[in-house]
């Protein structure tokens, strides 16, 4: 891979090494007797296991670090370990593509549904996820925005982000983009609001959002935004809402997450001082309850059903 970056005749800017196909995994776990958390490494060699490998359009070496938790939710992070090596090229005006995932995990630890948004950029990749993420803190509905947002603080859920493509053209990028998000609407998987590449530039167009098609991806992005303003809807697939909310931890997180909602704590000390008589202007002095009439729905079990 470094004899690739240094010595690049014949090969195009954008090209990773495709000689050899496999994954570099960084992964901190807490393993038994160890007062701390362990690194562990692993590597899955795609080359020896055909079954797995990647078309050879997109065969890369990929480092996957594995190790950071968001409020209890993993989140991991991927990109080509060629780009962080010594003499990798860049192109003047480079697009990069990047993708974030969210993935359910079963009862039994598998993983199931899982969702995409795919994004481009001619910034930094870890300038532009700063970005989404300052947009998902402050409350943008956006469909993958607000997707992310209901799934931190689970962990029936899996977070992952990931750098696929570097040093591409605009047409070339959209061109990528456009291909990757059609292949995950037409699954059912897709966080993206509207189509990629340059089919979304139409749609935009089309949709009176943007004057031309001859615009630059920040121009498209404040466009998205607009459009997110003026057809508020419900943000995220409801497959993914359904599996949630059949998740007692996920439902206690909604429940009682909203500003102005009683605590899991004072839901289950309400219960516990009703049944023992106390008057309800107690309870609601005992535990901070905004009125009388939050602690009789409570005790009379009209509501937080959910809450055990």
């Amino acid at each position: 891979m470094l004899a690739d970056n240094l010595h690049r005749a014949g090969r195009p800017a954008w090209s990773l090494y495709g000689g050899l196909d496999f994954d570099l995994v960084l992964q901190y776990r807490n393993l038994p007797g160890d007062a701390a958390p362990t690194l562990l490494t692993r590597v899955a060699p795609y080359f020896d296991q055909p079954r797995y490998s990647r078309p050879i359009d997109q065969r890369r070496v990929i480092l996957h670090v594995d190790f950071h938790v968001i409020d209890g939710t993993e989140w991991s992070i991927s990109f080509p370990v060629q780009i962080v090596m010594k003499g990798y090229p860049k192109i003047a005006d480079a697009h990069v593509g990047y993708s974030h995932s969210i993935t359910l995990v079963n009862d039994d630890s598998s993983l199931g549904a899982q969702h995409f948004y795919i994004g481009v950029s001619r910034r930094n990749w870890l300038q532009r996820m700063a970005e989404h993420f300052r947009e998902i803190r402050n409350g943008s509905n956006k469909t993958f925005h607000a997707a992310w947002r209901q799934y931190v603080g689970t962990k029936k859920a899996r977070l992952h982000s990931e750098l696929i493509v570097t040093n591409h053209t605009f047409k070339q990028i959209m061109d990528w983009e456009e291909e990757q998000v059609d292949l995950q609407k037409g699954q059912s998987t897709s966080l993206n609001m509207i189509p990629g590449g340059f089919k979304g530039m139409k749609f935009l167009h089309e949709h009176r959002l943007l004057a031309s098609m001859n615009v630059t991806l920040e121009e498209r992005e404040k466009a998205i935004t607009l459009h997110e303003v003026i057809n508020p809807r419900a943000s995220i697939p409801n497959l993914l809402i359904s599996a949630l909310w059949k998740d007692p931890e996920y439902a206690a997180l909604v429940i009682c997450g909203a500003e102005g909602r009683l605590s899991q704590d004072q839901v289950r000390e309400i219960r516990s001082l009703a049944t023992q008589g106390i008057a309800h202007e107690e309870i609601m002095n005992r535990v901070g309850a905004r009125n009388i009439l939050q602690v009789r729905r409570v005790a009379e079990g009209d509501t937080y059903m959910r809450i055990k």
